[in-house]
């Protein structure tokens, strides 16, 4: 009780003095009626008290009913200002959805579109033009939305620069495309701030209303998925709700929600595949590959999951599992076989690499000269001073550093000069075209012959067939790994699979 008047104390302290008055008077009314009357007969004292009791009833109820309009109109003046965006003046999220679940519960509603808008790197902006400035752009924005709503609750802030918006249409295609096309238009149109022309661009996802969905969960599940690859496509641009494109977008939501929760759960695991020595014919050592053992989808390959871990964050602490589960892994072998660790350019970027591997190698016992670390040409683009030292650092400490999948991307032989790399590996790619491109073979003997005179092993990737085997061991590739050869495996499940270093299988190719 105390609780509740300090609320709102600031708010009814009139009517609740008024109240408080009302009923001292009351009393005090009564208590002088009752003296004045003492003295008259019983029959007429008890009209008097009961026509006082009847005037104090009516003038409480007039007070109450005045009261309670004050409450109901603050009340309803609360709610008004909660449902707004305090910065736009639009519908806030939660008066947007309760809009948007009134709409789909309405029998009679007519079909609409639900759009959700995202202001394109919008972040950029904010931080070129500061924050007051950048509040204008968005107030003027929500004003062009707001003009576009046929009601107030039709256009709302859901987030920093994200919106939404239903406009009712008649359910032809060409309505549809008008619409659309006429909101892109207006928002399009260039922002002023401080008197300067801002371009300001816009994603947009849409979903219809009945068709693509008939309860407010789905259809901004819809929408926002539409969204997504909107800006996936490259921004400034509209997609309708797909359900053949955006199931792919929601598999991949799915997998990145659900990824914190495996990484805990120790679902990533390690599988190793070999490789060998074309010149001894034995085992040089294994590259750990992570998979990821989905609890209700199986094994999934790195191809999905680490382009979705590159976006979500989770690349850092995967790849920390990968390296130290490797070099545990490696220190129990008999055979003091290299293996093979993949970096994410994003981890060599955001972390002290260096740091890193040192520490595990100190934390797993595991000779520094049996770890390979491999890295892509990507972080080569704009590699730093501070991320070549770390590589050269461990490289004096006796580690590997081999540069992987060469020949993809952003391929260039500069990259060899670039760092002085102990080993390049060839992209499967290439190895696979070998029978039917000369142009793979003419690369790949460029390869080989710039990393010979800089003194750089050679690795071929991806053997999966003798014709290949035997071109590449005649052309002077080092090393060999592909399924021909071995395929990836769970080392842990088979310890006794690398008591022992087998040989290279020799292949007659007819």
């Amino acid at each position: 009780m105390i609780g509740f008047f300090g609320k709102y104390d600031r708010l009814f302290s009139k009517e609740i003095a008024a109240l408080a008055v009302l009923m001292v008077a009351n009393f005090i009314c009564a208590l002088t009626v009752s003296i004045i009357f003492d003295n008259q007969d019983p029959e007429t004292r008890s009209m008097i008290q009961l026509a006082t009791i009847a005037f104090i009833s009516m003038l409480s109820c007039v007070v109450l009913i005045q009261l309670n309009s004050s409450r109901v109109a603050a009340v309803e003046a609360m709610d008004t200002l909660v449902a707004k965006d305090k910065l736009t003046g639009l519908a806030n999220r939660e008066a947007f959805q309760k809009n948007l679940a009134n709409r789909v519960e309405n029998e009679k509603s007519q079909a609409f579109i639900l759009l959700l808008l995202d202001i394109d790197r919008f972040k950029e902006l904010n931080a070129f033009l500061g924050y007051s400035s950048a509040d204008q752009l968005l107030q003027q924005f929500a004003t062009r939305l707001a003009q576009l709503a046929k009601t107030d609750a039709d256009a709302a802030r859901i987030g920093g620069d994200e919106f939404a918006l239903i406009v009712p249409y008649d359910g032809s295609s060409d309505s549809l495309k008008t619409k659309v096309r006429d909101i892109f238009e207006a928002l399009y149109k260039p922002y002023l701030c401080h008197k300067q022309s801002v371009d300001m661009t816009v994603s947009m996802g849409t979903t219809l209303f009945p068709e693509d969905g008939k309860d407010p969960e789905g259809l901004n599940q819809n929408a926002y998925f539409a969204l997504q690859r909107a800006k996936k496509e490259g921004h400034n641009r509209v997609c309708c709700y797909d359900e053949v494109a955006d199931s792919k977008m929601m598999d991949y939501h799915y997998l990145s929600q659900d990824m914190d929760r495996a990484l805990q759960e120790g679902e990533f695991v390690l599988y190793f595949q070999p490789q060998f020595s074309f010149a001894t014919g034995k085992q040089t050592g294994f590259e750990a590959l992570v998979r990821w053992a989905h609890k209700d989808r199986g094994v999934i390959s790195p191809n999905i999951f680490i382009p979705i871990a590159e976006q979500n964050g989770l690349i850092i602490p995967i790849s920390e599992f990968v390296l130290r589960k490797a070099c545990q892994v490696a220190s129990k072998w008999e055979t003091p076989l290299k293996v093979a660790v993949n970096l994410s350019p994003i981890q060599m970027r955001q972390c002290a690499i260096s740091d890193l591997v040192t520490e595990t190698l100190l934390e797993t016992g595991l000779d520094p000269k049996r770890l390979e670390l491999e890295v892509t040409e990507s972080l080569f683009i704009d590699i730093n001073d501070e991320i070549s030292a770390d590589l050269l650092l461990l490289q004096r400490r006796g580690i590997s550093i081999a540069l992987d999948d060469f020949g993809t991307g952003y391929s260039s032989l500069a990259y060899l000069t670039s760092f002085p790399f102990d080993k390049i590996k060839i992209d499967r790619s290439f190895v696979q075209n070998l029978a039917n491109d000369d142009s793979s073979m003419a690369i790949i003997s460029a390869v080989i012959g710039m990393g010979k005179s800089l003194n750089m092993q050679i690795t071929a990737e991806g053997i999966e067939d003798k014709r290949a085997y035997e071109i590449l061991r005649l052309a002077g590739v080092d090393q060999a790994q592909g399924f021909l050869l071995g395929e990836p495996r769970d080392i842990e499940a088979e310890p006794e699979q690398t008591a022992q270093t087998p040989l290279l299988p020799r292949f007659e190719v007819a």
